[in-house]
């Protein structure tokens, strides 16, 4: 039986009003993952019948639910008093049981969590650009946030989805290993439903892994995408994929059709589990020394087309990117402090982008 921590009943109102207030578009994904922690805090308050009603409806909608196809049968063995027949399955299938039942702690875990905290894009998102967009993956608690530029130029988030990855978890470090990557990326394709086979679903967002840093630290691979899950599957669990990351296909289809990222648009992959407020302040220092440098070597660039992120999982490490005077092209720059303190660039690059085409998805 799934064993889900107890959190107070204040807390997790507001977890689930903070994904409704998501779900103001009748997005079903949200929706959907509201009823299943409805159903989660009724095993937990011993309210069998009543997870059982939000267990029936959600897989009556969605038949290839595999967690909530196991909580239910999982809850009328219990009420049956089929105890035995219960320990058989759950030992005779002993990996496939245990997957969905990490998916359940996830989920739950995330609830705690508050859902609307934006200090993991304030440590990593020191200054942005003119893109209209950005994407951030906490592979820590398996959550893929979608930032929108607003009519007062801020980027706000305007969406927040369950992601699976890596069967190796985070970090990817050569090919073939099963991780997935922790870093700075760019989208670089868009490759729709006509275009990937069944595993990747509705279509496929790939991101320019390796990039600069992975090739100085010598990490190899390739074909690292954000994409969707087989039709079979609702979603797949929080370590499933061969090193990408996997969105169930209706939260995918509305990153391909609503949304349309840019090809430029920042993939932030980062792995934190205990992120401290960051004040603002702490970043002018940085700001102001990238922004000196630019004037000088970099005569007519202007300062609003600069972004600069954190770069994760790397101490004392800045990405900075901003497009090139070339049409369609990007600079991208790595910049390391030294025991002095200061601030110096070690990697450059210049990398041509293409204009996104219009495709079917």
């Amino acid at each position: 039986m799934i064993n889900v921590k107890k959190i107070s009943p204040p807390l997790f109102a507001f977890a689930l009003t903070s994904l409704l207030s998501f779900a103001s578009m009748a997005d079903d994904v949200l929706l959907a993952e509201k009823q299943l922690l409805s159903g989660l805090k009724f095993i937990q308050d011993l309210s069998v019948d009543r997870a059982l009603d939000e267990f029936n409806d959600l897989s009556e909608r969605y038949p290839n639910y595999k967690l909530v196809q196991l909580l239910k049968a999982d809850l009328l063995a219990l009420k049956s008093g089929q105890h035995a027949l219960l320990k058989s399955i759950h030992q005779k299938n002993p990996r496939t049981v245990g997957r969905l039942q990490n998916e359940a702690v996830v989920r739950w875990e995330f609830s705690q969590s508050g859902l609307s905290d934006n200090r993991v894009f304030e440590r990593y998102v020191l200054k942005i650009g003119e893109q209209p967009n950005l994407v951030l993956v906490d592979l820590a608690d398996n959550r893929l946030y979608v930032y929108e530029r607003d009519e007062q130029n801020n980027l706000q988030q305007i969406a927040n989805y369950y992601i699976s990855m890596g069967r190796a978890g985070a970090g990817k470090q050569k090919e073939g290993d099963r991780g997935t990557p922790l870093g700075v990326y760019h989208i670089v394709e868009l490759l729709p439903d006509s275009e990937v086979s069944e595993l990747y679903g509705v279509g496929a967002l790939p991101i320019n892994y390796p990039n600069d840093w992975d090739l100085k630290k010598g990490r190899t691979g390739s074909g690292i995408w954000l994409h969707g899950t087989p039709r079979d599957t609702y979603i797949r669990d929080p370590n499933a994929s061969r090193g990408c990351v996997v969105l169930n296909n209706t939260a995918m289809e509305k990153l391909l059709a609503m949304y349309r990222l840019p090809f430029e648009t920042p993939f932030i992959l980062v792995e934190d589990h205990q992120v401290e407020k960051q004040s603002a302040a702490l970043n002018e220092p940085i700001l102001e020394e990238v922004k000196s440098w630019l004037k000088r070597r970099y005569v007519g660039v202007p300062w609003e087309t600069v972004s600069v992120y954190r770069y994760p999982n790397e101490d004392d490490l800045l990405y900075v990117t901003f497009p090139a005077s070339s049409e369609n092209k990007l600079v991208h720059q790595y910049w390391q402090r030294g025991n002095n303190g200061d601030w110096s660039l070690v990697i450059e690059s210049l990398n041509e982008y293409s204009e996104k085409e219009d495709k079917k998805v």
